[in-house]
C-alpha cells in the first residue's frame, strides 16, 4: 500500500458536516456526575487474594443495612470497589461507622474527586473519626 492510498482511505474516514448534524449534549448531564461522585466511595480491600464480588457485594448490602441501597460496581483494579449511595447520609454513616472489614481484611476508603487514577487515591478513611 502506498502513501497515496493510505491518504484516501484517512480521508475516507473523516467526519464531515455534510454527514450529518451534529448534537449538543444535554448540559445536565455534568450536573448528574457531580451529584453522583459526591454520592461515591471508593474502597480496597487489604487482602492479596481477590474477593468474590456477588459474596462481598451480599455481605456488604446486609452488614450495612443503608436505607435506599447501595450499588457496588464491578472491581475497578484487584479489590477495589466503588460504591454508589442514594444520599449523602448513608454515605456519612458508613465513613463514620467504621472500620469495616471483609472476608478478616480491613477495607479502606477514599472520597473520589473528578477525575484521576486509582492508584492516585489515598484509601486515608478507615476509623469513624476520619470522616
Amino acid at each position: 500500500m502506498n502513501a497515496e492510498e493510505i491518504v484516501r482511505l484517512c480521508d475516507a474516514f473523516s467526519i464531515k458536516e455534510r454527514e450529518g448534524p451534529t448534537r449538543t449534549l444535554d448540559v445536565s448531564l455534568k450536573d448528574r456526575s457531580e451529584n453522583r461522585l459526591a454520592l461515591c466511595l471508593v474502597g480496597k480491600i487489604l487482602k492479596k487474594k481477590l474477593v468474590n464480588r456477588d459474596v462481598f457485594i451480599d455481605v456488604m448490602n446486609k452488614v450495612w443495612r443503608v436505607n435506599d441501597g447501595v450499588e457496588i460496581d464491578e472491581p475497578l483494579e484487584g479489590n477495589i470497589f466503588a460504591f454508589y449511595f442514594s444520599n449523602l447520609e448513608d454515605r456519612h454513616r458508613i465513613l463514620k461507622s467504621g472500620p469495616w472489614s471483609f472476608d478478616r481484611a480491613t477495607i479502606v476508603f477514599d472520597k473520589p474527586a473528578g477525575i484521576g487514577e486509582i492508584h492516585d487515591l489515598k484509601f486515608s478513611f478507615v476509623l469513624g473519626s476520619n470522616s
